[in-house]
This record gives C-alpha cells, sequence and structure tokens, in this order.
C-alpha cells in the first residue's frame, strides 16, 4: 500500500517558533509509519521555508514544492501569528491542499482575544469583565487609562496581548507602578492590550475533538490546571516539565464538569472551529468563566490536548490519524 504524504508544517516567524518545532516534532514521530510518510517543513524565524533535506527557500519556491510533492494533507503545528491566525490557512485554501484545524475565518477570529470574547458572549457563555487600551490612548493620557482601569478593573488585574499564544506578552500587575512597566512590555507585542479582572478559582482546560465527517464535536475530559511555582499557567508552567500539576479527569463535581464541556463546544461552534480547539477557563466560586479558545493546540510532551485524548482512550497516533482522516474528509 501508497502510504500518504503528509507534510508537518511547524516552526514559523512567531514568537513560538520553538514550542511549534516541538509540536511538530512530536507529530512527525508519532503519525502511525503503516500509513503515512511524514515530511518535516520547517519556516525559520527569517521566513525561509525548509522542506526536510532541501535547502531554505522563499516562500514562492517552496510553494511550488509542496504542489509538486502532492501531499495528502498539511499538519499545521504552528503556533501564534502568522500560522494560528487565518493566514496560512487562506493560503492553502487558494491551493486547494487539505489542513488540520480550523479554517481561515475561524482561526482569524479565534486568535483574536477581543474578538473572540464578543462572539462567545453572544452565544451566552460567561466571561470575565475587560477593557482595552492602544498604545496610542496610552501615550496621549496616560493618567486617565490609570483611573479608568483602577475603577473598571482594580488591582491587581490581568494584562494580555490580543493575538498571541502560550501566554507569551501577558501580566497581572498588583499595582500602578508594576502596571505601567507590564503594560510596555505587553505592547511590545501588538498596538493594543486587553485588561480583565483578575480572577481567582480553579484553573481548567476543556478540549474538543471534532473531526469525523457529519458527527458532532465532542468533548474531551476536562483537565485541572495546578501551576506549581508560578502564580498563574504561563509559558514556564505550561512548556517545562514538572513545573506545573494538570489532573485529567478535573476534581471537580460531575455537573460542573458537564458545564464546563458545554462552554467548550459552544464557543467552537460559535467561533467555527472545526477539528480541534481547547477552550481555558477559571472556575469562580465553582462557576466556570471562559477567557479563550486555542485552534491549534499545543502538541508537545507536555501538551493539554494529547493529554485529555489519552483519557478519553485515544493514543497519540490514532488522534492524530484522526485528525488527517477529518481534514481530507475520510470517514472509514
Amino acid at each position: 500500500m501508497t502510504k500518504k504524504k503528509v507534510a508537518v508544517l511547524m516552526g514559523g516567524v512567531s514568537s513560538e517558533h520553538e514550542v511549534s518545532l516541538r509540536s511538530g516534532a512530536m507529530v512527525a514521530g508519532n503519525l502511525d509509519r503503516a500509513t503515512y510518510e511524514a515530511v518535516p517543513v520547517i519556516i525559520n524565524p527569517d521566513g525561509k521555508w525548509k522542506i526536510f533535506n532541501d535547502r531554505p527557500c522563499g516562500i514562492t519556491q517552496a510553494l511550488a514544492r509542496i504542489e509538486e510533492m502532492a501531499f495528502h494533507c498539511v499538519f499545521i503545528a504552528l503556533h501564534g501569528p502568522n500560522g494560528e491566525d487565518g493566514r496560512i490557512q487562506g493560503l492553502f485554501d487558494l491551493l486547494g491542499i487539505p489542513y488540520t484545524g480550523s479554517g481561515c475565518a475561524a482561526s482569524a477570529l479565534a486568535i483574536d482575544k477581543v474578538r473572540a470574547k464578543a462572539v462567545a458572549a453572544q452565544a451566552g457563555v460567561p466571561v470575565a469583565r475587560g477593557t482595552t487600551i492602544t498604545r496610542r490612548e496610552w501615550d496621549a493620557d496616560p493618567e486617565t487609562l490609570l483611573k479608568r482601569v483602577h475603577t473598571e478593573m482594580g488591582f491587581p488585574c490581568v494584562l494580555k496581548s490580543p493575538c498571541q499564544g502560550s501566554s507569551l506578552g501577558m501580566a497581572i500587575p498588583r499595582e500602578v507602578r508594576e502596571f505601567r512597566e507590564a503594560l510596555l512590555n505587553v505592547l511590545a507585542f501588538d498596538d493594543t492590550v486587553l485588561i480583565e479582572e483578575n480572577l481567582e478559582g480553579t484553573e481548567v482546560t476543556c478540549s474538543v475533538l471534532d473531526a469525523t465527517p457529519g458527527s458532532p464535536p465532542q468533548a474531551l475530559p476536562v483537565t485541572e490546571i495546578c501551576p506549581v511555582t508560578s502564580s498563574f499557567f504561563d509559558y514556564h508552567a505550561k512548556y517545562v516539565p514538572g513545573a506545573c500539576e494538570e489532573i485529567t479527569p478535573a476534581r471537580i463535581a460531575p455537573e460542573i464538569t458537564r458545564e464546563v464541556q458545554d462552554i467548550a463546544v459552544r464557543v467552537h461552534t460559535a467561533i467555527g472551529c472545526r477539528g480541534l480547539s481547547r477552550s481555558d477557563m477559571i472556575l469562580v466560586k465553582e462557576r466556570p468563566v471562559w477567557f479563550e479558545v486555542n485552534t491549534i493546540p499545543g502538541m508537545t510532551e507536555t501538551s493539554l490536548f494529547p493529554q485529555a485524548a489519552a483519557a478519553a482512550g485515544i493514543a497519540f497516533p490514532a488522534l492524530l490519524d484522526r485528525l488527517i482522516r477529518g481534514a481530507t474528509g475520510e470517514t472509514g
């Protein structure tokens, strides 16, 4: 039987380049070798593409080579801007090449925390109170903005760069001096900062698998997140082995589990996701409050989506197979 050639796209030009390489390596190393031939396609930080052992080349050359190789599917393991934001998805749509994960529009919406939050709220999902500040507004009148934040959010509050992932561009300042410094650090990622109330409670995440044509999205077991040394689920806690305790299934009541799963599926559907997604929430007095949805969750050795799938009895190679089959419309 001829093996199906799958391009595993990883790396990218975002700040999540290294995490993406780890995700891609895990995917390439765990595809069923009897069925698939994994071909690593790495986008270097300078934007050059490297297809397996070929020399790095520009995107035009790379896409011509990808068309020539007639891939069965592209497994997208890119994270963050220029990978998870719909741009690469739109490119493959134009080329007519199937790819894993959400389409162009859903990817662009989901990565924008401000607009995704508005859509989730419209769908009846409980979200944290928040506001935004632009660089122009801050430069024009910082004192007025500080008063607004103090009145509307209070301290501590949460600062987020709207279109970053892996908890990059995030801070929790506890007073005005910290806020000024943190805001400038987050503005280094984008010209807008999302500011939310600081909610305390149990952090949970719920993965959704939506890779069977004609079948509804399936919420996987909920995972409870307990950072060991970090004050929140930051980059260190996410990707350093042992820096975070992840408990699947979460130690929460069955009715709360069902509520979290319902919210994850509702957001997945409202945003228009497909293939897979993962929604992050916090339980405040046992009630879930939704924060964000990830359309290309990590696939590293410490990542949450594969852990949730394993808890549902889906081994990693079988999960990858289901995602590829879903992307290509196979039902068998």
